[in-house]
């Protein structure tokens, strides 16, 4: 049954991207082991970095890609690319084989990723893009949770080789739902500012990506050695997995509480939500058992779902929902994942807590600026983005 109206399928096109980008993350040491019989852990480090450097590279190139083709045809030759490459990953001969068609998937992804500012667009002729932002927050969320079991499913397979090519499959459907749902929009018109407005839009810009940038370093630079943290703290392996899933539980469960919480805090919410975190993440760093540790766990994911609401809310105010701005924010994020696994190894190797404490260091520092953001927008644009019919 083909869902009714874009909505569904634009948030499935970004369900299918967020499930198939973290899928296998967990588990590529198994993988490279089972696909290539490579054993160096730093192999799984370099073919990361390789992956997110080719996401970097591509997402400023599709933002200015839509300015001057409409979101529906680069999402559809996004997909389209994505059909190829899942099928000739799964048959790659070779560990470098494998990286480059990796990063070449990664750079289509980015095309797919501008369905976000259109899902978020659709809810603009009614002066409200909550709606957008909290459903892109529980699909990341949704999909954190998902695809772990997912990607272990692939590696247990007798051939995994069969589960990578089976995206393609997942890709093929949403490109057909794409082509037929989705109506053939003319890419928008890019709206005149003046020279004084031109600046201080750019200066907003600035502003939003360097909060984005501290978020995400934040959050990115406490995953990789949170579950050998919990591990000496005294939790099992599996004990570990479901302490580190909690955060995203604690961020789903609190995504309804994003427009009362909204309506109450107004601009204040960014912040608030920010300094939650942090707290979180200090109180991780010293708690003295596993009991508060699981609480502070709990802080730190609902203040990291409330405030990346509230971020994105600020950054769609600021760059609108056409145009290359979207795609220059998470340019900037995307180097921030870039940084992150330096930050969290070197912070690590002198305790396994500090991750923790740099990461609280750097919400602060994002909850101290981010007041001064202002959400005006750059460019008066509500209707630009019309996908109904």
């Amino acid at each position: 049954m083909i869902p009714r109206g874009p909505r569904p399928v634009l948030a499935l096109v970004l369900g299918m991207l967020l499930v198939s980008e973290t899928a296998l993350s967990p588990f590529y040491p198994a993988l490279f082991r089972e696909l290539f019989g490579i054993e160096d852990l730093d192999a799984t480090g370099t073919y990361l970095w390789v992956c997110r450097l080719a996401g970097v590279i591509a997402l400023p190139l599709w933002g200015l890609a839509a300015r001057r083709w409409p979101l529906w045809r680069l999402v559809a030759t996004g997909l389209g690319a994505a059909i190829a490459l899942n099928l000739a990953l799964a048959a790659a001969p070779s560990f470098a084989l494998f990286t480059a068609v990796s990063a070449l998937l990664v750079a289509c992804g980015a095309a797919i990723l501008l369905a976000y500012p259109a899902l978020v667009g659709l809810d603009e002729r009614d002066g409200d893009r909550l709606p957008g932002v909290v459903a892109f927050a529980a699909l990341f969320h949704a999909a954190l949770t998902v695809s772990t079991a997912l990607g272990a499913g692939v590696l247990a397979l007798p051939e995994p080789r069969l589960g990578i090519a089976a995206f393609s499959l997942l890709d093929a459907a949403m490109l057909v739902l794409v082509l037929r749902v989705l109506p053939r929009a003319p890419a928008p018109a890019p709206a005149p500012a003046g020279e004084r407005r031109a600046r201080r839009g750019l200066v907003l810009l600035a502003g939003v990506a360097a909060v984005a940038v501290l978020f995400e370093l934040a959050a990115a630079a406490v995953r990789p050695f949170y579950v050998e943290l919990a591990q000496a703290e005294g939790a099992s392996l599996a004990g570990g997995a479901a302490l580190f899933m909690l955060a995203s539980a604690a961020a789903l469960a609190v995504l309804p509480l994003a427009r009362p919480l909204r309506r109450r805090l107004g601009a204040a919410l960014l912040p608030t939500s920010l300094a939650v975190s942090a707290a979180g993440l200090l109180l991780q760093a010293v708690a003295p058992d596993l009991t508060t540790m699981t609480g502070a766990r709990i802080l730190f994911g609902a203040g990291l779902g409330l405030g990346q609401v509230a971020l994105d809310l600020r950054m769609f105010a600021v760059v609108g929902t056409t145009g290359p701005g979207f795609a220059a924010v998470e340019t900037a994020r995307a180097g921030a994942l870039l940084a992150a696994p330096v930050l969290a190894a070197a912070t690590a190797s002198a305790s396994l807590a500090l991750p923790l404490v740099a990461g609280a260091a750097l919400l602060a520092v994002a909850a101290a600026v981010s007041p001064l953001l202002c959400p005006s927008p750059l460019t008066k644009e509500p209707r630009d983005l019309r996908f109904s019919r």
